[in-house]
């Protein structure tokens, strides 16, 4: 190798031993790990969740009340004019029935029912008839599941339902959907946002799936709406690997973000992170020094939906690496040359 490129790369040594290069790729690789467990409580955690959470669908009637649409199958034991009848409830909530005529079934749940046919039987035709009552298709009571679900559609309230059971029962959260979840009930609970349809509710997922909050499971009654709004985005740019879009789920900080760009590249500077805050037509523009927050064991603050993070680069950070690449450039070159000679 030639002589005269000793001082450049002498220069660059130099430069290496009075920069310090940043963390470790052990912290590194930690504090991508935490990046990457609290992008993990996505929509699949989320719905492990759910489900462990919903109650079992099954059969039973329970207290549920019979209304308009629902299809009842009815039998009196020794009257086979009456042997696993099915009728439908009228929109007026009546039934027909052989020999009896109408009777009005809505509001009563089947227990009521069959006593209530045991009695109108037992005036006239039988002794102590034996009545049963199974609702065999629910109609009257429905509720919709909107927005980032896999199953979006209407679904029956057979048995007084909750959240998290009318989520499962959509086949759970969507990959975009966000971790709060809006409940417009029509009959709402005191204290929620009101509107003419009803009271409107909106429940942190994260807070409801601890279970440390039972009321946070709401009953879900026949008229009321759920709708699962789409996560939104955040951009990171700068001194990453891979910049870019990034779905916002969750409380997610800005030294958790910044490591969704896959890694930092060698130049970044933790000290040095911006994040561009949109408020209407202005702009606010945060400055984060991550480094003193973690020495200081403060906690960074919290990203928000279309928030920019951007990481800088450090000035000597930047002239230590580019004198780097110099000097790779410089041995590549003088070893052609020596060969050539």
């Amino acid at each position: 190798m030639r002589r005269g490129y000793i001082p450049y790369i002498g220069i660059a040594i130099l430069a290496t031993s009075c920069v310090s290069t940043g963390p470790s790729k052990d912290t590194l690789m930690a504090m991508a790990s935490v990046s990457r467990s609290s992008e993990s409580t996505g929509s699949a955690a989320l719905n492990t969740r759910i489900i462990s959470t919903a109650a079992p669908t099954d059969s039973s009637i329970g207290d549920y009340a019979i209304g308009a649409g629902d299809l009842l199958v009815i039998s009196v034991l020794d009257l086979s004019e009456v042997e696993k009848l099915k009728v439908r409830v009228e929109a007026e909530g009546f039934i027909r029935l052989p020999l009896i005529g109408a009777v009005k079934v809505k509001d009563l749940t089947t227990r009521q029912l069959e006593n209530k046919l045991a009695a109108l039987y037992g005036a006239e035709y039988l002794h102590d008839p034996q009545v049963s009552v199974f609702i065999e298709e629910y109609r009257s009571q429905r509720a919709a599941v909107l927005g980032e679900v896999n199953k979006p559609g209407i679904y029956e309230v057979n048995d007084r339902r909750t959240l998290t059971d009318m989520l499962a029962q959509a086949g759970g959260l969507s990959k975009e959907a966000d971790r709060v979840v809006y409940v417009l009930q029509k009959n709402g609970d005191t204290g929620a946002a009101s509107s003419s349809a009803g009271e409107l509710r909106a429940i942190d997922l994260d807070e409801l799936l601890t279970g440390r909050d039972p009321a946070l499971n709401l009953r879900v009654n026949s008229g009321d709406v759920i709708s699962v709004p789409k996560s939104g985005e955040f951009l990171l740019g700068g001194a990453v690997r891979k910049p870019g879009p990034y779905p916002l789920k969750g409380k997610l900080t800005v030294d958790q973000a910044i490591y969704f760009g896959e890694a930092l590249k060698d130049e970044a500077d933790l000290s040095n992170v911006e994040v561009l805050r949109f408020n209407g037509s202005k702009t606010e523009v945060l400055h984060i020094d991550v480094e003193q927050l973690r020495r200081e064991g403060r906690t960074a603050p919290a990203i928000q939906k279309n928030d920019v993070v951007f990481v800088g680069t450090s000035g000597p950070k930047a002239v230590l690496f580019g004198a780097v690449e110099f000097v790779k450039t410089v041995v590549r070159v003088g070893f052609s040359a020596g060969a050539a000679f």
